[in-house]
């Protein structure tokens, strides 16, 4: 028999507690061992019971589900927290694997994909919505490429070194002109070439001038 799942149900309609709980016990490894309505009485039952995952509806009445679940996360790293809710807006999804987070369902869900989540999240994945799943990664997919490209920013001794590169200079010419040694200007090349991602002297003159600084 495969292990028992302990789950925690937050959820402030008792309707859509029931009827998750209905579909959980249908399941022989899932074990709902306990419900909330609101954060304070979540983190609790957590303490108290220390279930597997948690189901937290972000949404809660008198109450913040994100808050709810940065506090659990961070006081019982081990138990896995599922964020529900009607919102399918990617930055709120974003914040709410931030805080901690393993995985984020719409309440439009079947039931089939929530035991999934359980089951996908319980052995240590993230799992995000199904409808909403390509739009989140592609928004992650070009927060990574901003990064990328913060982290190639120029300084102005940079680019000032790039434009003599690019006329032909030598170390100790550019070196000569700016009053600094040969060697701090080979340290400037080399840190340029590796945050640029240009493998010698000849692509950073083409790069320069593609980008418009020469």
């Amino acid at each position: 028999m495969s292990e028992v799942i302990k789950i925690l149900i937050v959820e402030d309609h008792k309707l859509i507690t029931q009827a998750w709980k209905m579909i959980l016990e249908s399941q022989e490894n899932f074990k709902v061992i306990a419900e909330a309505d609101n954060a304070k009485d979540a983190y609790e039952l957590c303490i108290g019971y220390r279930p597997d995952i948690v189901l937290m509806d972000i949404n809660l009445k008198e109450s913040n589900g994100i808050d709810a679940t940065a506090t659990i996360t961070n006081s019982l790293p081990k138990t896995k927290i599922i964020g529900l809710s009607l919102h399918s807006d990617i930055s709120i999804v974003k914040r709410l694997i931030s805080v901690g987070a393993k995985g984020y369902l719409s309440k439009n869900c079947d039931r089939s994909e929530m035991i999934e989540a359980i089951h996908k999240v319980f052995a240590g994945e993230i799992y995000i919505a199904a409808e909403i799943k390509d739009r989140y990664f592609s928004s992650m997919m070009q927060v990574q490429s901003e990064n990328a490209e913060a982290k190639k920013e120029l300084t102005t001794k940079e680019i000032e070194i790039i434009k003599l590169i690019s006329t032909g200079m030598t170390s100790k010419e550019i070196g000569d002109k700016l009053f600094i040694s040969s060697r701090t200007v080979d340290t400037h090349r080399h840190n340029i070439l590796k945050k640029l991602e240009i493998p010698n002297a000849a692509q950073l003159s083409r790069w320069a001038i593609e980008k418009g600084y020469v």
